[in-house]
C-alpha cells in the first residue's frame, strides 16, 4: 500500500502544501477549523508527517541553536552546560518543546557566533544568561534570525525580539520578608557578576528592600567563575565586620552551599547562627543538613517558553518585541527555620 503524501492531504483538504504544514506541526497563522479539517485528512488518509518533507516545503532547517553565555562553570570555562541543575533544566525544556514541533536543539560553545554555524542552517538561537558582549552580538549578522534570551543583556545593552525572564527585583522581597519573619535582622548577600541581569535585579531588589528597613546593604560579588575558596573569603569578610550578617541570601545554587560548608568549618549553627537561602533552587539543596531554602524559578518552564518564542519568531517574523515573565516560588527549608531553634 502506499503512503499518503503531503500533496494527497492538501488535495483532500482542498488547501496548499504549506498550510497543511502549519496545522500539522501546530505553527502559523491559520483558523482553527482549517487546522482541524487538515489534522482529520491527515489521520483518514493515514499520513505522517516527516521532518524532510517539512524542511522542503518551508525551506527551513527546524534546526535551534541554544547557548549558555560565557560558562560560569568552576571546572571548565569553556563547558557547554555549567555545573547547575538550573541550566540542565533549561536545555530539557527547550529540547521538549522543540521536540514536540518537530525541530531539533543544537547546543553550541560559548565563543560561537552565527557565522560558525551557517555550516547548519540553524533557524533561530536561543542565548541563556547573556550579559551583551557574546560572539553573538558582535557579529555583523545579528539580527539575521530570529534571537531569543533567557534574561535581558544589561552590560552591554542590546535589542533582542524576546526576553524570556524571571522577575527577580520584586522576589527579592519574598525572600528577606521569610528571613525578617524568622528573626534575622541583618541579611547580607553573595553573588556572582552583576553584568548579568538576574544577578543585577537580585542586588537591585535586595537593596531596595533592605534600605526600605532601615538597614545598610552588604553586598560581596565575587568574579567568575565562583570557587569554594572564593565563597569562604566572601563569607569571611562579611562575618568580620563588627556587625556582621545574622543571615545571607546567594544568588545560585552553588553558593548557598559553599556558604553552608564554610560556616559549619567555622563552628557556627544553622540555622541558629546564620540564616541561608539561595535565590535558584535545585535538587542539591535538599541533599545538605540542614536543607537549604530556595527560589524555585522554573528553569524548565523557562526552557520552554524560550523554545516556543523562538518558533513563533521563526513562523512570523513581524512578532513585536516582548517579555515573557515566569512566576517563581520559595521553598522555605530548614536552613532559614531559626524561630524553631530558640
Amino acid at each position: 500500500m502506499v503512503s499518503a503524501t503531503i500533496h494527497d492531504v492538501a488535495a483532500t483538504a482542498g488547501v496548499s502544501i504549506t498550510t497543511v504544514s502549519h496545522a500539522l506541526s501546530g505553527r502559523g497563522r491559520i483558523s482553527e477549523t482549517t487546522r482541524q479539517r487538515v489534522v482529520s485528512v491527515a489521520a483518514a488518509l493515514g499520513y505522517q508527517a516527516s521532518t524532510h518533507a517539512q524542511q522542503l516545503v518551508t525551506r527551513r532547517s527546524r534546526i535551534l541553536a541554544i547557548q549558555i553565555a560565557n560558562s560560569v562553570d568552576s571546572v571548565a570555562g569553556a563547558a557547554l552546560v555549567p555545573n547547575s541543575e538550573y541550566f540542565l533544566e533549561v536545555l530539557n525544556g527547550a529540547a521538549e518543546a522543540a521536540a514536540q514541533a518537530s525541530y531539533a536543539v543544537l547546543m553550541t560553545p560559548p565563543n560561537a557566533d552565527p557565522e560558525s554555524l551557517d555550516a547548519f542552517a540553524i533557524d533561530g538561537a536561543i542565548l541563556v544568561d547573556p550579559r551583551g558582549d557574546e560572539p553573538f552580538f558582535r557579529t555583523h549578522r545579528v539580527g539575521g534570525f530570529p534571537l531569543v534570551t533567557t534574561g535581558r543583556p544589561i552590560a552591554v545593552p542590546k535589542n533582542v525580539p524576546v526576553v524570556v525572564d524571571n522577575d527577580l527585583v520584586a522576589a527579592a522581597e519574598p525572600m528577606l520578608t521569610h528571613l525578617h519573619d524568622n528573626g534575622y535582622r541583618r541579611p547580607a548577600i553573595i553573588t556572582t557578576d552583576t553584568s548579568r541581569s538576574y544577578t543585577f535585579d537580585l542586588v537591585t531588589g535586595y537593596t531596595r528592600w533592605t534600605v526600605a528597613h532601615g538597614l545598610s546593604p552588604m553586598v560581596v560579588e565575587l568574579d567568575e567563575p565562583p570557587t569554594l575558596q572564593g565563597t569562604a573569603r566572601a563569607l569571611g569578610e562579611l562575618l568580620d565586620r563588627p556587625f556582621p550578617p545574622d543571615a545571607v541570601l546567594t544568588t545560585s545554587e552553588n553558593l548557598a552551599l559553599g556558604v553552608l560548608h564554610e560556616a559549619q568549618s567555622r563552628g557556627l549553627d544553622v540555622p541558629g547562627d546564620l540564616g541561608i537561602c539561595s535565590a535558584v533552587d535545585s535538587g542539591s539543596l535538599q541533599l545538605t543538613s540542614p536543607q537549604i531554602t530556595g527560589l524555585f524559578v522554573h528553569p524548565r518552564e523557562v526552557g520552554r517558553k524560550a523554545a516556543e518564542a523562538l518558533m513563533a519568531l521563526i513562523e512570523d517574523a513581524a512578532e513585536t518585541q516582548h517579555t515573557i515573565e515566569i512566576p517563581v516560588r520559595l521553598n522555605a527549608r530548614a536552613s532559614t527555620q531559626r524561630d524553631q531553634t530558640l
